[in-house]
């Protein structure tokens, strides 16, 4: 994937990444591969873009064929946890790197973490620790920070707000840079009442 395509302006709520996994998926892409590993262990906003892209596309059922660069501190939690709703990368670094991917694999699916907007509410199911956990942010100060965060706006977002996210880990920061994790589904893989 070019480097412009993640930089480019948006024309939907949802920030330029959501414009071009919608363009991309229109077009009859099914796979992309990311030139450059995303890198956690000194993010800039290029590397939480590319994360971006590959939490929508997951929600799009677009495969990306991407690599996984973490600190040694952050990764087992992450492939254990914060980031096993995306798609498993091609690679990622570490001790027992094979075992921690191998695993990832294993427990991915579509819809391991989501979000969803109805009228006055936002509903998050969160099932990466492998229990579903169900958030419903009725409050407009939470319903309204979601999309804003979607599109990475965190400064726009009540403090109070971004803390209660992240306590949950829906929130998450990577060498001081929030990112949103759950993403929003487009076309559901099962029956509604399922998830």
């Amino acid at each position: 994937m070019r480097e412009d395509l993640l930089t480019a302006p948006s024309a939907t709520p949802y920030g330029p990444i959501g414009d071009q996994v919608h363009d991309l998926y229109r077009s009859g892409v099914r796979c992309a591969d990311l030139d450059e590993p995303i890198s956690l262990r000194s993010p800039g906003p290029r590397d939480l873009r590319a994360l971006d892209f590959v939490r929508i596309a997951s929600a799009h059922g677009l495969l990306v064929r991407w690599h996984l660069r973490a600190g040694r501190r952050a990764l087992p939690s992450l492939t254990a946890h914060d980031l096993s709703h995306l798609q498993p990368p091609v690679s990622l670094d570490g001790p027992r790197s094979a075992e921690r991917l191998a695993q990832w694999n294993t427990r991915f699916y579509i819809g391991r973490c989501v979000w969803r907007r109805g009228p006055g509410f936002v509903q998050i199911r969160d099932r990466r620790d492998g229990v579903l956990q169900r958030f419903d942010l009725v409050r407009p100060e939470y319903a309204q920070a979601v999309p804003l965060l979607e599109k990475q706006e965190t400064d726009a977002v009540d403090p109070e707000v971004l803390a209660a996210l992240r306590a949950e880990r829906l929130l998450l920061t990577f060498g001081g840079l929030d990112w949103w994790a759950p993403y929003l589904m487009d076309r559901w893989p099962v029956p509604s009442m399922v998830l």
